[in-house]
């Protein structure tokens, strides 16, 4: 594969160093629903570039430990990122850059194309969300950062399960997408590889964790706001079907190969 290619399908399906530039080429884009698209768009264009474009060296067998090296330690430094994370944009960029690296894991392993689109769709429509109702928070209270305000379940029920089920499906919570794909890869990869991405669930879960401590619970500190309506409750409920339906879908087979 070509250079140029390979760094192109690395930085729109992020893969550390390249994922700074995905992470600042999403933070650029209006918070909102933009942003949500683009993390859906994106990862998908870069699977495509990788599936296209023309096998070379970089593609050999001899390369493909190098990428599961430096998949782990992509997918370790942006989960360990996420827990000192104070914006939930940012926490949302982060995670999933985390997740996405398990995409290039699995095309390391061999994992047809198939596999690789829905991998980043369980990740990608999770962060989706989370990144709509990050550009609601803004508009709405002034800013999406971590104990700014404190009490959201009490003062915007709707929003605030919305972005529970986003963050739980993209920290790869039993029953969302990400965790039934990644369950499903680990038969897949060298058992050495193991201690180093089982951590991951840990930190993933230790980043949910604190997210919902400091956002969601607690007095609320601000102004009076209003929930999110019912076409945006309907809508995010639409997303999360589709999320389970990826997962039936990807969940089939006993590995990514």
């Amino acid at each position: 594969m070509d250079l140029a290619l390979w760094a192109l399908a690395a930085l729109f399906t992020p893969l550390f160093p390249l994922s700074w530039l995905f992470n600042r080429l999403v933070a650029s884009l209006p918070a909102g629903a933009i942003q949500g698209f683009a993390v859906l768009v994106l990862p998908q264009l870069g699977i495509e570039i990788l599936h296209r474009a023309p096998q070379g060296p970089l593609c050999s067998a001899a390369f493909r430990p190098w990428v599961m090296a430096l998949a782990t330690a992509s997918a370790l430094l942006y989960a360990v990122r996420a827990l000192s994370a104070r914006e939930l944009g940012v926490w949302t960029r982060l995670v999933l850059c985390s997740g996405l690296a398990t995409v290039w894991l699995a095309w390391a392993v061999g994992a047809p194309v198939q596999v690789l689109q829905l991998m980043a769709l369980g990740w990608g429509l999770p962060a989706a969300v989370a990144l709509y109702l990050t550009g609601v928070f803004v508009r709405r209270v002034g800013g999406a950062y971590v104990g700014l305000h404190g009490g959201l379940v009490a003062v915007m029920p709707r929003m605030t399960a919305s972005l529970v089920f986003a963050v739980l499906a993209l920290t790869v919570t039993p029953v969302f997408p990400a965790f039934f794909m990644l369950w499903k890869g680990l038969g897949s990869i060298p058992v050495a590889w193991l201690p180093f991405w089982l951590p991951l669930i840990f930190l993933w879960g230790w980043a949910a964790g604190r997210l919902f401590q400091d956002l969601l619970f607690g007095d609320y500190r601000g102004e009076p706001v209003t929930d999110i309506g019912g076409m945006s409750v309907a809508l995010i409920g639409f997303v999360f079907l589709a999320s389970l339906i990826v997962s039936v879908i990807g969940s089939g087979g006993a590995s990514w190969r």
